[in-house]
């Protein structure tokens, strides 16, 4: 374990070598029992910044960067759902004083609830912030055609302004709306946004999107046994399925019934990216829930 360089807010860079991997993470203060972030596919570990200081307050903050994403090592063919889940669990292990609260949004809970479930002594709670749970639902939505276009952009490279130029112009289907509209028009997509996450493809490994797309990645998702398996209390927070939220209702239906501590917001103005636009009403949601456990 390696300390690469000082970021503001008090936050250091570390890498960790778990086997094959070299991860990539940053550590608070220690101000409390740890809490882990774990960002959603095709991000990296910044886009947890505008939380940070906060909950830096009261918790031990651990951020890291997933395989292929970030500075986290690239793996030909290696974006399977466990693998992703054990760089995360080696890394708690070794650096992350536990058990640990887990925030994971989008891909990221997916794999906090994997590791809830097959390592429940690592894991003290659980923010599973707007994931999907029963993976049928993805087809129907947006989200294919968005990866399609990330992926092609990630292939493509460029400067950090191409990259966010051609974010801009991928169309997508939105629902309720009866031609596609471009990610640039989409409310909450300035430039100043985009250029964020035209960084996070700049750093990608293409494949990543690929093995979503074919449904490699989750080829070992089994929700309901997961779900009967996590006993820590849990909270969802759910996006509008109107603004391309991918937690449906029928998953949080599952979750009330098979989890048995389960706490729920649901977000009707917020879509998908959750806090990553609006870090206001996510971090009082989320701390609210810390300060109960």
């Amino acid at each position: 374990m390696s300390e690469v360089v000082e970021l503001h807010s008090g936050l250091t860079e570390h890498t960790f070598s778990a086997g094959a991997v070299k991860v990539n993470y940053a550590e608070g203060p220690d101000s409390g029992a740890s809490l882990l972030l774990l960002h959603g596919l095709g991000r990296r570990w910044q886009v947890f910044l505008s939380l940070i200081p906060a909950l830096s307050l009261r918790w031990h903050i651990f951020a890291a960067d997933l395989r292929g994403h970030g500075r986290t090592s690239h793996v030909a063919h290696g974006y399977y759902g466990s693998e992703y889940a054990d760089d995360v669990i080696r890394l708690m292990e070794r650096a992350v004083p536990g058990p640990a609260v887990l925030f994971g949004h989008s891909l990221g809970g997916m794999i906090a609830m994997w590791i809830a479930a097959h390592r429940p002594e690592l894991v003290r709670g659980l923010i599973l912030g707007d994931n999907m749970i029963f993976h049928y639902e993805f087809g129907g939505t947006m989200y294919p055609a968005l990866f399609a276009g990330l992926r092609d952009l990630a292939r493509q490279g460029g400067s950090l302004e191409e990259t966010a130029a051609g974010l801009a112009k991928i169309p997508l289907r939105v629902p309720g709306v009866r031609s596609p509209v471009i990610i640039g028009d989409m409310p909450g997509n300035d430039q100043a946004y985009l250029l964020s996450w035209a960084r996070c493809l700049l750093q990608l490994d293409p494949e990543v999107f690929e093995m979503t797309l074919d449904g490699s990645s989750i080829r070992d998702w089994e929700p309901e046994q997961i779900l009967t398996k996590i006993k820590c209390p849990t909270l969802l927070l759910q996006a509008s399925p109107a603004l391309g939220g991918l937690m449906s209702d029928e998953d949080v239906s599952a979750a009330h019934r098979l989890l048995p501590h389960c706490a729920h917001v649901k977000f009707e103005t917020l879509g998908h990216a959750l806090h990553i636009q609006q870090p206001e009403p996510v971090l009082r949601a989320v701390t609210n829930f810390l300060e109960s456990l």
